[in-house]
């Protein structure tokens, strides 16, 4: 079924109906399409714009009587080849400048580099960056570099960097988490002797256990760095904090005191 225009006259059956889109009075000289489906008139430009019927319910769509089509119809012009040309620049340039670009110092400058997980709040941290930078700054053959977490990524973090051979050379682990992980993973490193085995240091100022990494490319380095940063950090009597957490130690660690006697 298809539709056609017409005008009406004086003796149309259409005049003064509403136009089923925008429901104005049809009037005498108005071009009005019919619907070949329902039956209802409207105007034309309303026929068109709609692109076919307007009335709700009829799927009848404009055939014979159609808008032009806009300026923005068919296909794009094409692209002029010298806009193409500076876009192949532009991309050639910028993959040249990322391989050609200096790579930043490396702040180690040929140091062993230790890396160091601990969970820290922004002042810890701020604390810890200090003592690690007094230490950058005075040894030749070390470097110490500072990695933080939260509580509740930590551990996962470590399986995930153990598992990929990317493991911190130390950490630091909550007592429960400390005992767990020595005992499914093994993943500490011995600092006592096989008579009395240690894995673990108390942190001076938290409820937490300082280890060194079990395969460590570096234990000497790991071992100086350890007895560096306990002797540096702030110490604080942790008594009063594990009798209101009823915690006891967790087996295989030792005080600070006793690690730096261990370790002479």
């Amino acid at each position: 079924m298809v539709e056609k225009l017409e005008v009406l006259t004086e003796d149309s059956r259409h005049v003064g109906k509403s136009c089923a889109k925008c429901e104005q009075k049809l009037e005498i000289g108005a071009e009005i399409v019919e619907c070949p489906r329902c039956h209802a008139v409207h105007h034309a430009d309303c026929w068109k714009q709609n692109g076919g019927c307007g009335r709700r319910g009829c799927a009848q769509v404009a055939k014979a009587v159609v808008g032009e089509k806009s300026a923005g119809d068919g296909p794009p012009p094409p692209i002029p080849p010298h806009r193409i040309l500076l876009g192949l620049g532009i991309v050639l340039a910028v993959i040249l400048v990322s391989i050609l670009w200096p790579e930043p110092p490396d702040p180690a400058a040929g140091r062993t580099k230790i890396y160091v997980l601990f969970e820290a709040s922004l002042d810890e941290q701020n604390e810890l960056n200090r003592i690690i930078n007094d230490f950058n700054a005075e040894s030749s053959d070390i470097y110490i570099e500072l990695q933080t977490s939260s509580r509740s990524m930590i551990e996962n973090q470590l399986v995930v960097r153990m598992a990929g051979g990317d493991a911190p050379d130390i950490f630091a682990l909550p007592y429960d988490r400390y005992e767990a992980m020595l005992d499914q993973i093994g993943a500490m490193y011995q600092l006592g002797d096989s008579d009395n085995p240690v894995y673990g240091v108390q942190h001076p100022s938290q409820l937490r256990v300082i280890s060194i990494f079990v395969h460590t490319p570096h234990p000497y380095e790991a071992v100086e760095v350890l007895r560096y940063l306990l002797q540096e950090m702030p110490r604080r009597d942790l008594t009063e904090l594990k009798e209101q957490a009823h915690i006891l130690d967790p087996e295989y660690m030792v005080d600070v005191d006793t690690f730096l006697s261990l370790t002479e």
